[in-house]
């Protein structure tokens, strides 16, 4: 986007550039000033007050910008400073530059001045640019869901219509039909047929909720050997004719922390399939542990599933066989359960040989869950606050963690690719994260879809506007400055826990 404008060239009598702009450009925070010469380099950096860039300005004056902006960027920016100059007239420039993977996007409007420089005021245009952003993935995300709106009406006008029709059909026979056998069989085709609606209802309306982000998950104490045996029990009446179930657990009792509804909701769909499509031979359900996580799997000696069609089978409306009875939604549901427990779903199969389902939950070796309430001050411990503190530096972990070691029972994290276990596992009431991990949107992204109202604050590196921005963009409720005091910290904290 660029916008000509002739100007006069009115030479400055004072030509002390921080004296002359300095009230000048703290009235249009946050904006800045660069000083340009006809070759690109910097002559001068103007900023308001308390607005601090991505470098100094002594490390900026005299360098070649080239060296600061992408070569796209540096070819627009400097042929248009040098068009200015050369030609006396002002002209606004639209460009972005990228760090730690983020895009920032900025206007600069370019006024020459003295025949060989070249002010060029530089504001930031991000929200104008996300906001259109915004639009455009609000119509993109209109247009996906009234295909998948004609897409789930057309696959449910199908799957309702097949059970009903039996349902009212059986239901006219058995009113008419006196002999005791029929009537049995005819029931049972009306139970089947009524489970079956109940399970696509069941279906779509856990589909919607876990796409509005608004599916409840309730994490606590689970005793791993009690839920597959009760998972076993509820199946063992349902195999076929020559078909066995069969459990293989560890020996020792374990305890993990997880939403024990939402892993059998999983573990029966799984199992479900397995013997939908199993005719011979075993299903087996399984749990391996180690220490950061619990692996459960459901086997079988089925069908398989081509190899073309393993990475389609946890997608909508997605079913191996067309006639067969379902909805296509519970692979999309089981992998979407357990992505907001902290896991991950797989599959791997051979064609007439039998597939594995396989699932993770976050674990932690059962001797860390025993709580010793032996004492007083340890049952006070269990009813404080719990704050997860983020952070690569194990000495910033230290003062951070020291600071709030008498108020709050504190979770250090330093491994970041421990973080959403650590979460799930510990159920902090707030999140402390430095600028490396509130950076990364993917892991905030994570704990928003487990914990959507947790308060996680950014702790960053310095008073930097960009990284601020950053933090709260990708979803961070608040952000600190380092170098800050307890007293601060106390006071950030307290705005959102009590």
């Amino acid at each position: 986007m660029e916008q000509n404008t002739p100007i006069i060239n009115e030479k400055p009598q004072d030509l002390d550039w921080e004296k002359q702009y300095r009230t000048l450009v703290n009235a249009l925070f946050p904006n800045f000033i660069f000083v340009f010469d006809v070759n690109f380099h910097y002559v001068d950096v103007i900023t308001p007050d308390g607005l601090r860039l991505f470098h100094t300005r002594e490390e900026l004056i005299g360098k070649d910008a080239r060296l600061y902006y992408p070569p796209e960027v540096s070819e627009l920016l400097s042929t248009n400073i040098r068009d200015c100059i050369e030609n006396n007239y002002s002209k606004v420039v639209e460009h972005y530059i990228e760090l730690h993977g983020t895009r920032y996007f900025y206007q600069m409007r370019i006024v020459p001045v003295d025949g060989n420089r070249a002010f060029c005021l530089v504001q930031d245009i991000g929200d104008r640019v996300r906001r259109m952003e915004e639009l455009l993935t609000q119509r993109h995300r209109a247009e996906e869901a009234n295909m998948m709106k004609n897409a789930l009406i057309a696959n449910m006008s199908h799957e309702i219509r097949t059970p009903l029709n039996s349902v009212l059909g059986f239901s006219e026979f058995l009113m008419i039909e006196q002999t005791p056998e029929k009537r049995q069989k005819y029931m049972g085709i009306i139970r089947n047929s009524t489970q079956l609606l109940l399970q696509i209802v069941n279906d779509i309306l856990d589909l919607s909720r876990l796409e509005a982000g608004m599916g409840e998950f309730h994490f606590e104490e689970t005793d791993i050997f009690s839920l597959i045996m009760e998972v076993a029990a509820t199946y063992i009446p349902e195999m076929k004719l020559g078909v066995r179930l069969l459990t293989d657990l560890p020996e020792k009792d374990i305890q993990a922390t997880t939403d024990s509804n939402r892993v059998k909701q999983v573990m029966y769909n799984l199992i479900s399939n397995a013997i939908k499509f199993t005719e011979k031979g075993c299903i087996v359900l399984k749990v391996e542990e180690n220490d950061e996580c619990l692996t459960f799997s459901v086997s079988d000696t089925g069908c398989g599933i081509p190899e073309d069609k393993l990475e389609a089978i946890f997608n909508r409306f997605e079913k191996l066989d067309s006639f067969a009875q379902g909805t296509g939604l519970g692979l999309f549901i089981s992998k979407s359960i357990i992505e907001r427990l902290g896991g991950k779903i797989t599959v791997a199969s051979k064609l007439k040989q039998g597939s594995v389902f396989s699932f993770t939950i976050p674990y932690r070796h059962a001797a860390l869950h025993k709580e010793n309430i032996g004492n007083m001050h340890e049952v006070v411990d269990n009813v404080r606050k719990k704050i997860m503190i983020i952070e690569s530096s194990k000495d910033d972990m230290q003062q951070v963690s020291t600071m709030l070691k008498k108020k709050y029972n504190v979770v250090e994290v330093i491994d970041f690719e421990k973080i959403i276990n650590a979460f799930i596992l510990d159920q902090p009431n707030l999140v402390l994260a430095s600028m490396e991990a509130a950076g990364d949107k993917d892991i905030i992204t994570k704990i928003r879809a487990i914990t959507p109202s947790i308060p996680i604050i950014a702790m960053a590196t310095s008073d930097f506007y960009y990284d601020q921005r950053r933090a709260i963009e990708n979803g961070c409720t608040d952000v600190i400055a380092k170098p800050f005091s307890p007293s601060k910290l106390e006071e950030m904290i307290m705005a959102f826990i009590v």
